[in-house]
């Protein structure tokens, strides 16, 4: 179908959805103590079981959830028929069990783009699509996302999350290790033998928030704060704080400094746990990148900031942190909507994946409810929706402007540079 039929019935859609949304009830108020906006909610699992928009509203978003991102996982657990995972007795849905690899998945923005351009204004006003089946150590990525914003006008918001250097996933990924491919093979300073594929120095990198910045997207980025081995089955081999990325992700900001970035989780992970100087580091990166906030999201990660381990800071730094960059700092709650399969150490299954219940989803809220408590309600406010709704209310503006600036674009014929 060519591009110019395309856009015209996505316009006849949107009427129809006007028309309707007329006599639908206007969203929740975003006002008050028990309001929440997810800043990094993952709408399907890493076998694309998940849930529709339509879904998603209906049975999530209740009147305390008034506004969510929905980003797909933009990494398929491939299902290995040699690898015979768990005696294929159950199927993998989730990296961490299975040795086979991970692969990026790009049908998932026109899968979740096409139901969101049937919504309702009303709706559509309550969710944020973000584009994530791009591969960010591609160049040709940057093309990928004006490709997503000129085939689905009206769509999307941002891109992401998306992954440079995480614990045992960047591992997985598929692709040639930099070391291979690099001019006489040097690799940048933030790679190693076991995570050679990925890398913050990458051009690709550069392009792709370049791409955010030219076009008003927001983008939410996962890097780790410092290395993690770990293999497949979750072992770790090694954990290397005194090798942080704090360098890298500093260099990055500098080269694409009009990008509204994300940096997802301020750097924890499963594996990665705050170093006694974890919030000195994500200090002098946020001082560093203007334009970059944080998200305190992951139900793993919110219990370490109230029931922090030794060594790790305390619930008072991280409201101090909080406090000092209360504009900049979003809460979310790094949901996966459809829960794993599950298998013990002996392949035997011991639950199977099946889609979170509304009680489920909204006890993460309350986890950070501590944190909250001491940071008072004005910068509670502030860190649940108000961050949230100044960022991406205005992204959609400028999203929606660069979209109707560049509507005769051809899609077949971007400039790769």
């Amino acid at each position: 179908m060519p591009i110019s039929s395309f856009r015209r019935i996505c316009t006849v859609a949107a009427c129809a959805a006007l028309a309707a949304g007329c006599s639908t009830l206007p969203p929740p108020a975003t006002e008050g103590p028990g309001k929440f906006a997810d800043a990094h909610f993952h709408i399907a699992n890493y076998a694309y079981q998940g849930a529709s928009l339509k879904q998603l509203l209906r049975d999530y978003m209740k009147d305390d959830m008034v506004r969510s991102t929905v980003m797909p996982l933009p990494l398929q657990q491939k299902w290995d028929g040699f690898e015979q995972y768990a005696g294929d007795k159950v199927a993998p849905t989730y990296y961490l069990g299975p040795k086979a690899e991970l692969y990026y998945y790009a049908f998932a923005d026109a899968m979740y783009a096409k139901e969101y351009l049937t919504l309702t204004p009303a709706e559509q006003g309550r969710l944020d699509l973000m584009i994530t089946g791009f591969n960010p150590m591609d160049r040709y990525a940057a093309q990928h996302i004006k490709r997503a914003l000129l085939t689905f006008p009206g769509a999307f918001t941002g891109i992401g999350e998306f992954t440079v250097h995480k614990e045992l996933v960047s591992r997985k990924i598929a692709g040639d290790p930099i070391s291979y491919t690099a001019v006489g093979g040097r690799q940048p300073p933030d790679t190693t033998e076991k995570d050679g594929k990925l890398s913050l120095y990458s051009p690709a990198l550069v392009d792709i928030l370049k791409t955010v910045a030219e076009t008003g997207l927001v983008a939410t980025l996962h890097n780790d704060i410092y290395p993690a081995d770990v293999t497949y089955d979750g072992t770790v081999e090694a954990l290397r704080p005194q090798n942080n990325y704090e360098a890298g992700l500093t260099q990055l900001c500098v080269q694409a400094p009009g990008a509204s970035v994300i940096w997802a989780h301020t750097g924890l992970g499963r594996f990665v746990k705050p170093t006694r100087d974890h919030l000195q580091m994500v200090s002098r990166v946020l001082d560093a990148c203007p334009g970059w906030s944080v998200d305190i999201s992951w139900d793993i990660v919110q219990e370490r900031f109230i029931k922090p381990e030794p060594g790790m800071p305390s619930t008072d730094e991280w409201a101090q942190f909080v406090t000092r960059y209360q504009d900049r700092v979003l809460w979310g709650s790094d949901t996966v909507i459809y829960s794993r399969n599950v298998v013990d150490a002996k392949g035997v299954p011991v639950s199977m994946g099946k889609r979170m219940t509304f009680d489920q989803y909204m006890a993460v809220p309350k986890i950070t409810s501590p944190l909250f408590e001491k940071v008072g309600p004005q910068i509670s406010q502030k860190v649940r929706v108000g961050n949230y709704v100044k960022l991406f209310d205005g992204a959609k503006k400028k999203v929606r402007a660069w979209e109707a600036a560049h509507a005769a674009d051809d899609v077949w014929d971007l400039s790769a540079r």
